[in-house]
């Protein structure tokens, strides 16, 4: 049961994402209040997905669903380091996130103007908005001790690179030309800078390995 609602879950995030960008790519959408409504019901469409997928493959829900999916630790100190962990995870993303979403405000993203903004955060990454989803869905994996969530991160991450290049090439360059190429050839991280890839990347095998020892033991 909890392996197809998580495929149908999924899919529906992946059938959001390409749909979006598919409309995007093939309408003629320029400002419109089409447009406008179906960017929100795509973005919650987005956020709520980003939340249930974790939840509904959450060791906490084991008692609805007979299953061995579940993440398991080694012992109870580990299971609240990484519960601990998770919760800093998700609060240091929210308030990356929003501090991300304030600059733009004030650049004039939010009145309809698009100026290339190489300021604060954007002085290290190209697109620190999707460094914080990444960083909310790892957080609410461990939250919610999900091994599903965290098989599904790396190509979470996958998604979000995409979902950049993508922005990039149909939407940057377009509108910045040199000037954006300039600014791609200074800030060369689109999501994640040295050391902090390395970093995640570490902290991963260390959750899987723990996760792995929790189920051999």
């Amino acid at each position: 049961m909890i392996i197809l609602i998580t495929c149908i879950l999924v899919g529906l995030f992946l059938l959001n994402f390409f749909l979006y960008w598919i409309i995007f790519l093939t309408t003629e959408r320029k400002i419109s209040n089409w447009w406008d409504i179906y960017t929100q019901i795509h973005l919650m469409i987005w956020v709520i997905l980003v939340i249930l997928i974790p939840i509904i493959t959450s060791i906490y829900l084991s008692l609805l669903f007979e299953s061995e999916i579940y993440y398991k630790y080694p012992n109870l100190s580990l299971q609240v380091i990484f519960f601990i962990l998770g919760l800093f995870l998700v609060g240091l993303s929210l308030k990356f996130g929003i501090t991300t979403m304030k600059v733009n405000k004030m650049k004039g993203l939010a009145k309809g103007r698009s100026p290339l903004i190489t300021k604060g955060v954007y002085n290290i990454m190209r697109h620190p908005m999707n460094t914080s989803w990444a960083v909310f869905f790892l957080g609410l994996a461990l939250l919610f001790e999900s091994l599903i969530t965290l098989i599904i991160f790396p190509f979470f991450l996958l998604l979000l690179w995409l979902e950049g290049l993508l922005e990039e090439k149909y939407i940057l360059i377009p509108q910045h030309g040199e000037n954006y190429d300039a600014y791609k050839e200074k800030v060369r991280s689109s999501m994640f800078p040295t050391p902090y890839n390395i970093l995640l990347i570490l902290i991963l095998i260390f959750i899987l390995y723990v996760g792995f020892l929790g189920y051999i033991s």
